[in-house]
């Protein structure tokens, strides 16, 4: 009796260990399949994203790159892309301590900030928002990419006022006046000249820093390209930073993710 109870025993135990086993391969096998598809999947997703950049290029020629609405592209794969103008906004790796404090950050930022950039520019947002005081209100206003430059004709009231300095009500003013009626103006002169005697004199008290700061064209754009098949991940993300030309958008960085 205690050798066929024990026969029994190690029976019960051999089916169990088996049944695991089996149990393991199969989900083992699962994993692979599913980490297979989602391969196949980002592969897809990243010739989506590619194929909209290069519709965006198509578009650009014929005046169209605002129009970022999603693309189907059959065989239930989709891309989008996002534009963005740096430019619109503070470049952290090049601005003045005096732009940065009007535009409201505060001394230890700006110290820490100063100090970190004399070392190795800011590739990341996420690296600036780390440094001591960082406020998200200053950081919503600015960027990491782009010549550093400001186009004053897209930038918020905020970036404008920063970057002008003295008399910026009255340019601001000006510049969002003329924006809103879809006249912007050419360049720093004809700005210059629209305003009252005290406020033009304050911008050409400073007029080789605005000079060599504002602009009024985007001379750098971020295009964000995502592809993704069906509605669940995984998505690929291509980002690109490019210098609009008559005739195309050059690529001068690309990251893929």
């Amino acid at each position: 009796m205690n050798q066929r109870g024990f026969a029994l025993i190690a029976t019960l135990w051999v089916i169990t260990v088996l049944t695991a086993v089996v149990g393991l391969s199969l989900a083992t096998t699962r994993l692979g399949q599913q980490a297979t598809l989602n391969r196949l999947a980002l592969a897809r997703g990243r010739w989506a994203a590619e194929a909209c950049l290069a519709i965006a290029q198509a578009r650009w020629t014929q005046g169209k790159l605002a129009d970022t609405a999603t693309v189907d592209l059959g065989r239930a794969t989709r891309c989008a892309w996002q534009l963005e103008d740096p430019t619109a906004k503070v470049n952290f790796n090049t601005a003045d301590p005096d732009v940065l404090g009007r535009l409201g950050a505060n001394e230890p930022f700006i110290r820490a900030l100063v100090e970190r950039r004399r070392q190795v520019p800011f590739d990341d947002l996420g690296q600036v928002a780390a440094l001591p005081g960082a406020d998200s209100n200053v950081l919503s206003l600015g960027t990491v990419v782009g010549p550093g430059s400001v186009n004053l004709s897209v930038a918020p009231r905020a970036v404008l006022e920063a970057v002008i300095g003295q008399a910026s009500a009255e340019a601001a003013d000006r510049l969002l006046g003329r924006r809103a009626v879809g006249r912007s103006y050419p360049s720093l002169d004809a700005l210059i000249a629209d305003l009252s005697p005290a406020a033009r004199a304050a911008l050409l008290s400073r007029y080789a820093d605005l000079a060599r700061l504002a602009t009024f064209t985007a001379p750098q754009l971020v295009i964000t390209a995502t592809g993704w098949v069906g509605g669940a991940p995984p998505r690929a993300t291509i980002e690109v930073v490019v210098v609009p030309l008559p005739e195309r958008l050059a690529v001068v960085r690309q990251r893929v993710w």
